[in-house]
């Protein structure tokens, strides 16, 4: 019996040298790991704090461009309102244009235009366009006047409109794209 103690008296303490060393080398195997995953982490701080510098500093050039650039009159809201069909394919609709004057001058007076594009729905080109033109009042320094508009366009139910404003002579362009509705029966 002395023989078995004996082996287990040697095999013990290998064993237990054995088990720390893996211990302590499963240790720096995990903090190896740990090491590269935050560095991994900091490049990616570093690139997002980058792009996050390059956008502030892209921003900051657009700002001095606009603000260079004439103030004016701008589109603040566009609605389209489509009414109705009536035969031939004729859409009547109301058409709703806030305009704000963001210029410390009175402007006078003018005109603009209305673009309407029509394309079947899905599709990526445009069938048919038409536009109109809309006659601009006088505005005063930081004034915002709703204008009105009733129509006719030749359409066909369902398609898509794409809808687009333009001031003469001034900053402000909108658009917006509208699905037209179902003909209605009356």
């Amino acid at each position: 019996m002395s023989k078995k103690y004996r082996w287990l008296k040697i095999t013990g303490p290998l064993l237990a040298v054995v088990l720390f060393f893996l211990i302590v080398n499963s240790f720096f195997r995990e903090n190896y790991y740990l090491l590269a995953e935050r560095n991994a982490w900091e490049e990616k701080a570093k690139t997002l704090e980058e792009s996050y510098q390059k956008l502030q500093n892209e921003n900051e050039e657009l700002k001095q461009v606009l603000d260079q650039g004439r103030p004016g009159l701008i589109v603040t809201m566009l609605d389209f309102t489509p009414e109705g069909f009536h035969p031939p394919n004729l859409l009547t609709y109301q058409l709703k244009i806030e305009v704000a004057n963001w210029s410390s001058q009175a402007i006078p007076a003018g005109s603009g235009e209305v673009l309407f594009a029509l394309r079947h729905p899905g599709a990526d080109a445009f069938l048919r366009s038409s536009w109109c033109r809309i006659m601009l009042p006088p505005f005063q320094p930081e004034e915002v006047k709703t204008l009105s508009l009733a129509g006719e366009l030749t359409a066909n139910p369902w398609e898509e409109l794409l809808l687009m404003v333009s001031l003469n002579q001034q900053p402000g362009v909108a658009k917006v794209e509208v699905q037209l509705p179902a003909a209605t029966n009356e």
